[in-house]
């Protein structure tokens, strides 16, 4: 039993990333809406249609979408590993409280809650038509339900033994350091929502300056409101764009300066130093997915890489605080 549950977490780790990922590849690839409605799409479960008479009777019944079989397909395959990482996640629940091997269970109820809640919210970016607080809402759902499996390994893991002590100090940054991961990932989320990633098409520089003096701030940030448009139905203007570019960018130097400090710490204890070279890696190798994007005009599989490379960070920022956590300090 413990086998097949320690099993069964390790191909959900592994699944979440997959759907991450894809997730990212159909949202950049300008398959999101690749199905209308939800959870079927142009009304069938199962596949896309395909025929003649299955084309002219979606097209009928969705005059507004025409059908576009390659992204139906993308957004189906994404639907399809979600629905199986949720049945993963079911299972795990079950074997943590049946037959009560387990004493924590709420981790794995955690777990079907966010499930529950990321499927609502796969729901809504459909109906709701990519609304950007809903499509970043639903990335990090993504991101969430990666770190709860991810603190749920670290928990099951018996390497915490092997690290003789720590500091209270060292607890708390890595709680900071997993937080501030999370806002860059909702800022980053936010960003590709509203497809903010091409206003700074150089780096360092961003439109030839430091600091744009022309930002619009104030359209940049309000979360009611519906795609490309300000709250009161106008067009976003380049300038809000650029304000939610360079913000992101701007915090990505804080999460990098927080990371790099954190990890130097880590790799001062022989017991944690692995830890800090996965840490030091992970950011650094995420930076430098970033600034090329932006130097090659972000290509597909680059940009796709960028979400992966933001859960694999969080990953192993998760999986050093629940292990210092649970060390004597």
């Amino acid at each position: 039993m413990l086998a097949t549950r320690k099993n069964l977490l390790i191909f959900g780790i592994v699944l979440t990333f997959c759907v991450i990922s894809l997730g990212a590849y159909v949202r950049l690839s300008d398959a999101g809406l690749g199905c209308p409605d939800w959870p079927g799409c142009y009304g069938k479960l199962l596949g896309v249609p395909d025929n003649h008479h299955e084309l002219n009777e979606a097209q009928a019944a969705f005059p507004h979408a025409p059908v576009e079989t390659a992204k139906a397909w993308k957004e189906m395959i994404h639907r399809y590993l979600a629905g199986i990482l949720g049945l993963v996640i079911a299972a795990l629940a079950v074997l943590a409280i049946w037959p009560r091997r387990q004493a924590v269970v709420a981790p794995q109820i955690f777990l079907v809650s966010l499930v529950l809640v990321q499927a609502a919210l796969g729901m809504l970016t459909v109906t709701w038509l990519l609304k950007p607080v809903i499509v970043t809402l639903h990335l990090l759902g993504g991101m969430l339900i990666l770190a709860t499996l991810m603190a749920i390994k670290a928990h099951d893991t018996h390497t915490h033994t092997h690290i003789r002590s720590t500091t209270p100090s060292m607890k708390k940054a890595a709680w900071l350091v997993t937080a501030l991961i999370l806002m860059q990932i909702a800022l980053g989320g936010w960003t590709s929502a509203n497809y903010a990633a091409m206003a700074c098409a150089d780096y360092p520089l961003c439109q030839g300056q430091w600091m744009p003096a022309d930002m619009d701030w104030s359209h940049a940030f309000v979360f009611n409101r519906e795609l490309g448009q300000t709250s009161d139905g106008q067009m976003l203007s380049l300038q809000t764009l650029t304000a939610i570019h360079w913000t992101h960018r701007c915090f990505a130097l804080v999460v990098l300066a927080a990371c790099v400090a954190f990890a130097i710490r880590l790799k001062q204890q022989n017991d944690t130093r692995m830890m800090g070279h996965l840490l030091l890696g992970a950011v650094i190798a995420q930076v430098l997915i970033g600034i090329s994007n932006v130097w090659l005009q972000w290509p597909l599989a680059l940009a796709v890489l960028h979400n992966t490379g933001a859960a694999a960070l969080l990953a192993v920022a998760v999986y050093t605080t629940v292990q210092l956590q649970r060390t004597k300090s």
